[in-house]
């Protein structure tokens, strides 16, 4: 993988990441119902989620791009079309409520916001789907392409946890912004545009 490639793939993550979504919805959530230390311990949960995304991901993906060989730009452009339909479904999604029940149910102690945080987080059905048409888009075919998914979910795991701690820690100022129906419209917005000029770029890049 070149450098570039990588360096993209950490720029395109970043840019997903800062967008808030369920799981930031539900660390400001605990960050201020319970302080920063909550919302850390919920992080964790969420990051153990997001690892074991990634080792099915990984584990899914080698192979299949191994096996398709010459394929593989097939499937790269059926997973920017892929992005595109996400974008296009967030940008026609006018408002969700975001579910805070954790906020408002009192304290929970370590274990169970560890728990809460990775079942919000690793049942989310969607995102397995969005990981196989990413991670694809930035793998190099000239190459093996395990190595390289391994290189992308170490690099895709540090990134979402550093921008979803710095939610977490910053849930007091951050709160009432990520919760309004306005900032909600906006969000969902930002993460269509982004989806689908995401998924437009990737596919003419691959011509």
């Amino acid at each position: 993988m070149s450098l570039d490639l990588y360096l993209g793939f950490i720029a395109a993550t970043l840019i997903l990441c800062v967008i808030p979504g369920p799981v930031v919805t539900w660390l400001v959530a605990c960050g201020i119902a319970q302080g920063p230390r909550a919302a850390l311990t919920g992080l964790a949960g969420t990051t153990a989620a997001l690892s074991t995304h990634m080792v099915l991901t990984v584990l899914g993906l080698a192979p299949l791009l191994a096996a398709l060989g010459s394929w593989t730009e097939a499937l790269k452009l059926i997973g920017a079309a892929y992005l595109v339909f996400l974008g296009v479904q967030a940008l026609r999604t006018r408002y969700a409520n975001p579910d805070l029940p954790d906020a408002r149910r009192g304290h929970a102690n370590a274990a169970t916001l560890f728990r809460r945080g990775y079942l919000i987080s690793v049942t989310n059905p969607k995102t397995l789907a969005f990981y196989a048409a990413f991670f694809p888009q930035f793998i190099d075919h000239a190459a093996p392409a395990g190595p390289q998914l391994i290189l992308l979910a170490i690099t895709f795991i540090a990134v979402s946890t550093l921008s979803d701690g710095t939610f977490a820690l910053a849930a007091g100022k951050l709160a009432p912004y990520l919760k309004s129906e306005r900032a909600q419209m906006l969000r969902n917005k930002i993460t269509g545009s982004v989806l689908v000029a995401a998924g437009i770029g990737l596919a003419l890049s691959r011509r």
